[in-house]
């Protein structure tokens, strides 16, 4: 059900993005450069942690969400609407299984490619 919701959301946003980028060009465009701009503050602070990043009292961030989701600019499918806590064994388990699963697997000459 999530996963439908979630394509629901995404047709959503393409036609908020296409009525914005018709009707208003101008604000389309702003929303987009502002984003980018935005974005690339934060890359660089990931690359260079003496650079500034914007503090949690900062409303900027909140503020040009709400604008970006009104305008249909940004992705549903990258939103994160569950979280869980972190599993601190799992890729081991994981891998453990996938190794276990090895020798039950064939080679098929029909559909292998050489």
């Amino acid at each position: 059900q999530v996963g439908q919701m979630q394509i629901l959301r995404r047709q959503i946003t393409n036609q908020l993005n296409y009525s914005c980028r018709f009707d208003s060009k101008h604000l389309a465009a702003a929303l987009e450069n502002l984003n980018k701009a935005i974005l690339a503050d934060i890359e660089a602070h990931y690359q260079n942690p003496l650079l500034p990043y914007p503090k949690e009292d900062n409303t900027l961030l909140y503020e040009i969400t709400a604008y970006l989701e009104a305008a249909g600019i940004h992705n549903p499918l990258n939103k994160i609407y569950i979280t869980t806590k972190r599993l601190p064994y799992f890729p081991t388990v994981n891998f453990l299984f996938l190794i276990s699963q090895f020798p039950k697997l064939q080679y098929n000459r029909n559909l292998g490619n050489v």
